[in-house]
């Protein structure tokens, strides 16, 4: 008997970024992603007790500059066949994650909501920002390393060394 795969998308995330440039200017973004098919690894690997393994859930935004060739201001369209980013630059853990209510607020209870939190500071992640992924598993805070949970591809977002880029990456179940 032939089973086919079956791929049913109940996850969901969204972006919410802010860039606080040296002259006090502030950009926003509001920007969603795809559940990159390889998710499931992560989320089996992080169900099982008895593996043994000292993975961990999601631990890393990764953000990168994607493929030279492409066209800065229209990237190609995230897919869920990704597995790493095209051209990673930097990867860093979060400050901090947590749950959020329904309202978006957060709360100490758990909820099938959860925001991760990072910044990258003045002189990291400086360049021509285009795709940014999260990252879980073993060997997650390796460059390139760990299982890929999320993508995400957006026009050009240059990142100077004068400013700081906070990126809040919802994930609903």
């Amino acid at each position: 008997m032939l089973i086919e795969k079956q791929r049913i998308i109940l996850a969901r995330g969204d972006i919410f970024a802010t860039m606080k440039h040296k002259d006090g200017s502030i950009e926003r973004r509001v920007m969603h992603n795809v559940i990159v098919d390889v998710a499931s690894e992560l989320m089996a690997e992080r169900m099982k007790e008895d593996d043994g393994n000292a993975s961990n859930g999601i631990m890393v935004l990764a953000i990168g500059t994607g493929d030279p060739g492409w066209d800065l201001q229209n990237p190609p369209v995230a897919t869920s066949a990704q597995t790493q980013l095209v051209n990673e630059l930097e990867r860093k853990t979060f400050n901090r994650s947590y749950y959020v209510d329904i309202g978006g607020s957060e709360t100490p209870a758990r909820t099938n909501i959860v925001d991760f939190e990072v910044t990258y500071e003045e002189t990291e992640a400086v360049g021509a920002l285009v795709e940014m992924g999260l990252f879980g598993g073993a060997g997650s805070t390796a460059p390139n390393g760990g299982t890929m949970f999320n993508y995400h591809t957006f026009p050009v977002w240059n990142k100077p060394p004068t400013s700081v880029l906070t990126l809040v990456w919802r994930l609903t179940f």
